[in-house]
């Protein structure tokens, strides 16, 4: 099967089907690029994770489903593989009591499975954006605020970690709520489509039914002049 470039990712060109090598590259090159933004732009490291969130969403948005799936895999893949000097810090943490419980803690009422995986991480995103709403609806504030109130919960949390496991939590937790936005917005788009449909044919309908009563009523008005 012949490759063929879909995209560029930090100065990296990206064929289908995915290369292990390109991603690996381009995890390194993205760790460069935070590190730069964290100490000459004096960025926030999660100020610096929103920036680079951006760049992979508007690259996911070019490309197929396939490959991003298989990007993805390979980009977690690669992030716990990856030396700990490409992240710049010393792995200072001691995982090993994670490893022998099997996750790591609570977080938002669901327990965080250790080593990460996507699907907890995905169900966690979820069940944050559900605590959101309701925060917003029970406390009377908006859902930017809720949201911050549970980014103060989740900032604790990960205090707990290494500073490779921080990245490769927050790494698959920004991708999935990328992806559970991108969801939400599909089903509002689908919604208001019907919605439009809807209002189309209701008003057709209308028309339709006008025309059936103005020619009845013109039957009326004929048998009875001409009767």
């Amino acid at each position: 099967m012949e490759n063929k470039i879909i995209g560029e990712l930090f100065g990296v060109n990206i064929h289908s089907p995915i290369i292990r090598s390109e991603v690996r590259e381009v995890l390194k090159k993205q760790l460069e690029f935070k590190s730069i933004l964290m100490s000459e732009d004096n960025l926030s490291e999660d100020q610096a994770f929103l920036e680079i969130a951006d760049i992979f969403e508007s690259f996911f948005s070019n490309i197929s489903e396939i490959d991003k799936e298989s990007f993805e895999k390979i980009h977690s893949e690669e992030i716990g593989a990856a030396p700990k000097e490409w992240f710049n810090q010393p792995d200072v943490g001691n995982n090993s009591i994670f490893i022998e419980k099997g996750n790591v803690g609570d977080l938002f009422g669901i327990q965080v499975t250790y080593p990460f995986t996507r699907e907890n991480i995905r169900k966690i995103v979820s069940t944050r954006t559900d605590l959101m709403k309701s925060m917003a609806d029970t406390k009377g504030i908006s859902l930017y605020q809720a949201s911050n109130d549970l980014e103060d919960i989740q900032s604790e949390f990960i205090e707990k970690l290494s500073p490779n496991d921080q990245e490769k939590f927050l790494t698959i937790m920004t991708e999935e709520l990328i992806a559970h936005s991108n969801a939400i917005n599909d089903q509002t788009n689908r919604i208001n489509q019907e919605v439009i449909e809807s209002e189309i044919s209701n008003q057709n309908l209308t028309q339709i039914m006008g025309t059936i009563i103005l020619f009845g009523c013109l039957l009326f008005l004929f048998f009875i002049f001409f009767k």
